[in-house]
């Protein structure tokens, strides 16, 4: 099995929760969906790329922030509200103060899973766009590392390891390990079919313990020697 290793820095980021608004909250890591959307952009995809990925990383702390998001609204709120009208657009334009988690001195590995001639174009591409980023827009990502490497098994009843960073994990596998963490029903992707008929985006999604200090003695798991590294991969079968 070749897998795709990247490391990286990010200063500041925020990996926006579903349904957050007024206060948008931030998960500790890049969500699937981000990961597999920043994937398919480097590598030009034309059309869907089975994938699965392990990420994982450390962060320094969360600053909140207050913003003023500015964004197109009802053109009823034009008379309910007093926002300004653009004709051209018939949308109304609203200004509206919002707090905004952000994740700040972000170290964070991927781990991804394609075929391997998609894994080398990521390499050969990922330097040639304007710059790149892993979030929000802004959110610029400091690419340290990129390779193909290929995993063994460790036998975790014959060498312990301890977990000191970040980590989605599947949630069969943190069961499976005896491991508690914080459970979430992450988006993972969504039917491209569905979304050109509806307009809307609804994601699969995939159930995962976010873990951060833990001991593994039992079992069997895929293992980055070189990083010292455990790998749950996360997506596609």
């Amino acid at each position: 099995m070749k897998l795709l290793r990247t490391e990286g820095y990010q200063l500041f980021a925020n990996y926006r929760k579903p349904m957050s608004f007024n206060f948008w909250d931030t998960y500790p890591l890049p969500p699937l969906s981000t990961v597999r959307g920043w994937f398919h952009q480097v590598v030009e995809a034309k059309e869907y790329i089975p994938i699965a990925m392990s990420i994982q990383g450390k962060f320094q702390s969360i600053v909140h922030d207050l913003q003023t998001l500015i964004k197109f609204d009802r053109p009823s709120r034009t008379k309910e509200k007093g926002y300004p009208y653009l004709e051209s657009f018939n949308k109304s334009l609203s200004k509206t103060p919002t707090y905004v988690a952000n994740v700040y001195g972000i170290e964070l590995t991927i781990y991804i899973k394609a075929e391997e001639n998609y894994l080398k174009k990521f390499i050969n591409n990922v330097f040639k766009k304007e710059y790149p980023s892993l979030g929000r827009y802004e959110d610029l990502f400091r690419v340290d590392d990129v390779k193909i490497i290929e995993p063994d098994f460790l036998d975790l009843y014959e060498e312990p390891i301890e977990i000191n960073y970040g980590i989605y994990l599947n949630k069969t596998t943190a069961d499976s390990l005896g491991l508690r963490g914080i459970n979430y029903r992450i988006n993972f992707k969504y039917d491209g079919k569905l979304l050109e008929k509806t307009g809307l985006r609804y994601f699969e999604k995939r159930d995962v313990v976010y873990v951060d200090s833990a001991t593994l003695e039992e079992g069997e798991i895929l293992f980055d020697k070189e990083k010292n590294r455990i790998i749950d991969l996360i997506g596609d079968e």
